[in-house]
């Protein structure tokens, strides 16, 4: 469907960093050490020295007190990297698929929602109110780390749904828009309201609204161990297309 080097291209710009240092063909993504994804070394090309290169990177996170950190996935280069990065003492984490799919096959999957669920409300930015929920379900650190999470977000084009509008909130997901393909991120579910169809019915909203807006491809990230998520995207026809893990230096 898709070429590796492509979607970790498309990844990377619907999670964009702070700063992005280019070095020789990598793409070392600096911010504030909120999230892995955007603190992670992106290899698209090999460098001329290794050697030189790892150091840099070292260096350049040790400078920021973030942990070294590379996005390890098929178009990784040098083709040894991974190898490299174990020998010198980074761990594995995280190993992740990312799963790929029609729009409208998904939209035709998933049907239309129940009506006892209410409207999906969407929006072009997240509120107080989405961003209060996504941290309590997924955030990790205080408020600095909230507010850095929220300009990752605010640098991408994108969806933001919520369900209901108002509070209390049950359910939310973003999309990020880059180019005709959408990547669905931060899907989330009050433990409370789930196994109600709110998961699906976000998506549902999402997909709708990007299909007015040229969008006709999707992708998705998903923890290779999250089972219960794997068999919902499956349901929905998606397909794995790529994977990663990240290798960090502890």
């Amino acid at each position: 469907m898709i070429a590796a080097a492509r979607i970790d291209t498309l990844m990377n710009h619907g999670w964009p960093a702070a700063d992005s240092t280019e070095l020789d063909g990598w793409v070392v993504r600096r911010n504030a050490g909120v999230t892995l994804r955007a603190n992670s070394v992106l290899p698209k090309r090999a460098p001329f020295d290794l050697g030189k290169a790892l150091d840099y990177v070292e260096n350049l996170y040790a400078a920021h007190d973030i942990a070294p950190s590379f996005q390890v996935g098929p178009a990784a280069q040098p083709g040894d990297l991974d190898d490299r990065l174990a020998a010198r003492g980074y761990e594995l984490r995280n190993p992740t698929l990312v799963m790929g799919a029609e729009l409208a096959d998904v939209l035709a999957n998933l049907g239309e929602p129940a009506e006892q669920l209410g409207p999906v409300n969407i929006s072009a930015a997240p509120d107080d109110s989405w961003m209060d929920f996504w941290w309590a379900v997924d955030g990790r650190g205080g408020s600095a780390a909230q507010a850095a999470a929220r300009q990752i977000l605010n640098r991408a084009r994108a969806l933001y749904a919520v369900i209901p509008s108002g509070q209390p909130v049950q359910a939310i997901g973003r999309l990020a828009l880059v180019d005709d393909w959408a990547g669905l991120y931060c899907l989330a579910v009050d433990p409370k309201h789930r196994r109600q169809g709110l998961a699906q019915a976000v998506i549902h909203g999402l997909l709708q609204q990007a299909s007015t807006l040229g969008v006709v491809r999707v992708w998705l990230q998903v923890v290779e161990s999250n089972a219960p998520a794997r068999a919902l995207y499956d349901r929905l026809g998606f397909r794995t297309v790529s994977r990663y893990h990240y290798r960090v230096k502890g």
